[in-house]
């Protein structure tokens, strides 16, 4: 760092003018520290660590010779204690094994191919009965019931309570297949005439055409007159009745 004064200006709180000795102390820090861990290492006798290799001495190779007596007790000393290893017959050496002794059933077995099974002899039986013989009873003739035949169904226009006290509480519509009554409704305004005013399908059918005819005998009753309301509103359902006997 830079020990130059810094420019100081009148007016200024700081105190621009002192010299800062910072650097310097750190370099004086820096090399206490080296010289007290020189000492350390000079006091303590702190080495690099060496490797002592041991001196390796070579082996010699001794021929004793059998017919010198002396020599000759040496070869039976050292064959005396090393017998088992110089034992030409292994059959002492070998170690028993705890387990036992495992012999798989299938040792020794030769895989052949099997014989096909034989074919089963054809059973002749005896034939009891022939093609044209009757062994049945007769069946009696099957007398026919007269079955009744249902009464024809005719399309019928209900009223609500309130227009039927006006007019009729069913009118038959003829001439108009509708399949599923239950799903049609229609609401209606009375004029005070006895006119259909308005009819607003509530629900409907897929079949369109069949839509324009309800609407066509909705609109085409006709009710009482009224003398007091001058629209009334009401609904009309449809349903299937038996047409009845004359």
């Amino acid at each position: 760092m830079s020990a130059k004064p810094h420019p100081s200006e009148p007016g200024l709180i700081f105190a621009w003018e002192v010299r800062d000795y910072s650097l310097w102390r750190l370099v004086l820090a820096l090399l206490a520290l080296m010289l007290a861990m020189a000492g350390f290492f000079f006091v303590f006798r702190i080495v690099h660590p060496t490797v002592q290799r041991p001196a390796v001495t070579p082996q010699h190779v001794i021929s004793l010779n059998p017919a010198n007596p002396a020599e000759l007790a040496l070869i039976h000393r050292a064959q005396d204690r090393s017998f088992a290893l110089l034992s030409d017959d292994d059959s002492d050496l070998q170690v028993k094994s705890p387990l036992l002794a495992f012999q798989p059933t299938f040792a020794g077995h030769e895989i052949k191919l099997k014989d096909l099974d034989p074919a089963p002899a054809a059973i002749q039986q005896p034939r009891l009965f022939t093609a044209a013989a009757d062994v049945l009873p007769p069946v009696p003739a099957r007398s026919i019931s007269h079955v009744p035949v249902a009464p024809e169904a005719r399309l019928h226009a209900v009223m609500s309570p309130s227009l039927a006290q006006r007019g009729p509480a069913s009118v038959e519509l003829e001439g108009i297949k509708l399949t599923e009554p239950t799903r049609v409704q229609f609401r209606v305004a009375v004029g005070r005439a006895g006119q259909i005013i308005t009819a607003l399908p509530l629900s409907s059918v897929e079949d369109p055409g069949v839509m324009q005819q309800l609407h066509a005998a909705v609109t085409a009753l006709r009710f009482t007159p009224a003398e007091v309301k001058q629209v009334e509103w009401g609904e009309i359902s449809f349903r299937w009745e038996a047409a009845r006997k004359p």
